[in-house]
């Protein structure tokens, strides 16, 4: 029996004599009903408790009292999103390693066609012609997914990655109070694992303005957000134009809506080297990443997540060049693959990554 029970077993002894208390000297009438009302107290904390811990199991944010230690902080957050007080914090990772929700990457979200960024020029510009509207993602079969504003690509996933980065150690901004990470051009593609140039600020910026522009209709597991914005940035003097300086200021505001996709097992973790690949082999890498195991998949299915910009007779021997690639020694052994077989009518796939035991 804990401290907690016992204590309320001896509490209830005192309360038990509630019935006749009025018989009861003065002094002992006292202790009886302090020990009646501390009784009450404590299976108030008990309820509490009890209910804490059943809204914590069915939420992707985990639940922590202000007053909640370093030590349980932490441990809270190597699974899950946090609330602490009024503020939320994405789950923790190492500095290795960027994180996305796994909903994202198992969709065409962060397509792998590369008609995206050429059109940069033009999104710098604010050309509205290349927003759409209430286009739904390809995507997994748990995962329903609408997006209206600009398409996306596998840049811009390692942008938003880098975005979400900045919140590694700091609560999430809320809806109706903007707090921003501040940084500029150059910490950023340092952040991002790159060298500063010119035509990388461009680049950069042109995808946070993609970034900011899309918002999406997301159902997964108990997470279902009708208007989720991705993200919100201004940059020095809310100039979108002009000359372009590694010293130029980015404003990035990311709200806590999107701890929502952050509970137990709905995040990937991926190391750098793999953040960093591009198109097709980015996009399977991480697509297997937010698995933990193998299965059998269609090749069209994969076809249709990728966002693959050629035509589908092309996919197979695409995909076989990139699984090659993604076995290779230098890939590191959280994504690395270890095998994949083509079903006997070349229809379907199973990959199995190194981690994985089945």
């Amino acid at each position: 029996m804990n401290k907690k029970a016992m204590k309320c077993s001896e509490l209830s002894i005192l309360a038990a004599n509630l019935p006749d208390v009025a018989s009861r000297p003065q002094e002992e009438q006292q202790l009886i009903l302090e020990a009646a009302g501390e009784q009450i107290k404590i299976l108030r904390s008990i309820i509490k408790g009890g209910e804490q811990k059943k809204n914590n199991a069915n939420s992707a944010i985990v639940e922590l009292a202000i007053d909640a230690t370093a030590e349980e902080f932490k441990s809270a957050r190597i699974r899950q999103a946090v609330r602490r007080g009024a503020d939320v914090y994405l789950p923790s990772w190492s500095a290795m390693s960027q994180a996305l929700p796994s909903s994202f990457l198992r969709t065409a979200l962060f397509s792998c066609a590369t008609n995206v960024t050429s059109e940069n020029e033009r999104v710098l510009a604010g050309d509205s012609t290349l927003l759409v509207a209430n286009k739904v993602i390809a995507s997994f079969s748990s995962v329903s997914l609408v997006l209206s504003g600009n398409e996306l690509c596998q840049f811009d996933r390692q942008v938003y990655a880098a975005c979400l980065d900045y919140y590694r150690d700091f609560p999430l901004a809320t809806s109706d109070c903007k707090q921003y990470q501040e940084t500029n051009f150059y910490e950023f593609s340092r952040r991002m694992g790159n060298q500063y140039s010119k035509n990388l600020h461009k680049s950069i910026q042109a995808s946070l303005l993609r970034l900011r522009s899309v918002e999406l209709r997301i159902k997964y597991k108990r997470a279902n957000l009708e208007a989720l914005k991705l993200m919100t940035v201004y940059f020095e003097d809310d100039s979108e134009g002009g000359d372009f300086k590694a010293s130029d200021r980015i404003s990035i505001c990311i709200t806590n809506e999107i701890a929502e996709l952050f509970g137990v097992g709905d995040w990937t973790a991926v190391e750098m080297p793999v953040v960093k690949l591009k198109g097709l082999a980015a996009w399977v890498a991480h697509f297997y990443a937010s698995h933990s195991e193998s299965r059998e998949l269609s090749i069209e299915t994969l076809y249709k997540l990728s966002g693959y910009q050629s035509k589908f007779s092309n996919f197979k021997a695409s995909l076989k060049q990139v699984l090659e690639k993604l076995a290779d020694e230098s890939i590191p052994a959280h994504t690395r693959v270890s095998s994949y077989v083509f079903s006997e009518d070349d229809k379907k796939i199973t990959v199995k990554l190194s981690p994985w035991k089945k």
